[in-house]
């Protein structure tokens, strides 16, 4: 970011008021699962303060997301099945969901529609890295999920300007990044990083939602970035759900070119994303 966007960031970020924080019960269960010290059973205990969070974590890890062929009914048990890596994401993800959905605002983007283009995302980017033999990738899913998070921020706290944006890029047919540079002198992806780095979120998925639009730029991070850049395009081109305009951008060669893609494998994916994508569904809230 130059400086004069940067100056533009700082004046917008001052004039929002009530940007969202994570709950308390939830920064409690991220220091325990940050904390390499901790244990199975602190960490059960922690999940065990909040019932709502506890719930959750159970319906999910009994979901077809997961897959487990017998249900696991503990806590305890969910930990060690698991492990930290999963209910981390699992906490994060139902986190921002109920954070956003219970800050009352008007909206511009369709949220339903802008919700299934990320959870497409997570699946698309969670399917190719799977489908190259580089493991289970559900890191990357979440990084998927919330690579545009900061379209959300704007919509909510920022929403007569966000409504110029979003006229603008169907008007001159541009993408939203695009759109908004015009307007705000500024991107979501950026806003997204701000977020990310104010909640704590760990490097990877701060560094995905900051450069998914270029992903050579997130430097040590670049291969999950690459699959979250590449996940997002592919999904548009699929057309699952709907980012807020209508445009597919170019994929980025470098990371095409280091993950190892060619045509053929893409038209590989379509079966296996959409499983993915229809387990995926379970993490959606029903308000949504």
């Amino acid at each position: 970011m130059n400086k004069t966007a940067e100056k533009t960031f700082n004046e917008i970020i001052g004039r929002m008021t009530g940007l969202p924080s994570l709950p308390g019960p939830v920064i409690a269960i991220l220091d325990v699962l940050n904390n390499p010290a901790s244990s199975a059973q602190e960490l059960s205990e922690a999940l065990r303060y909040d019932q709502s969070i506890a719930s959750r974590v159970l319906k999910l890890v009994n979901s077809a997301f997961y897959g487990f062929p017998r249900q696991i009914d503990t806590l305890s048990k969910a930990v060690t099945i698991l492990g930290y890596t999963s209910i981390q994401n699992i906490i994060l993800t139902t986190s921002i969901f109920d954070t956003f959905n219970n800050v009352p605002h008007d909206q511009s983007l369709d949220r339903k529609s802008f919700w299934q283009h990320a959870l497409g995302c997570g699946a698309m980017a969670q399917t190719i890295k799977s489908k190259l033999g580089m493991g289970d990738g559900e890191e990357v899913f979440l990084a998927g999920l919330l690579h545009d998070i900061g379209k959300v921020i704007l919509d909510v706290f920022l929403h007569d300007e966000y409504a110029q944006v979003l006229k603008l890029a169907q008007e001159k047919g541009l993408l939203l990044v695009e759109a908004e540079k015009e307007v705000l002198d500024t991107t979501h992806a950026d806003f997204g990083f701000w977020l990310a780095e104010n909640w704590n979120l760990p490097y990877n998925l701060t560094a995905a939602i900051a450069h998914h639009h270029n992903p050579p730029e997130s430097k040590d991070h670049f291969t999950i970035t690459s699959l979250v850049h590449v996940g997002d395009i592919l999904t548009r081109s699929f057309e699952v759900g709907h980012g807020g305009d209508d445009f597919i951008p170019i994929i980025n060669r470098q990371a095409w070119t280091a993950l190892g893609l060619k045509s053929e494998f893409i038209e590989g994916l379509l079966p296996e994303f959409e499983k993915k994508f229809a387990q995926a569904q379970a993490f959606l809230p029903e308000s949504i």
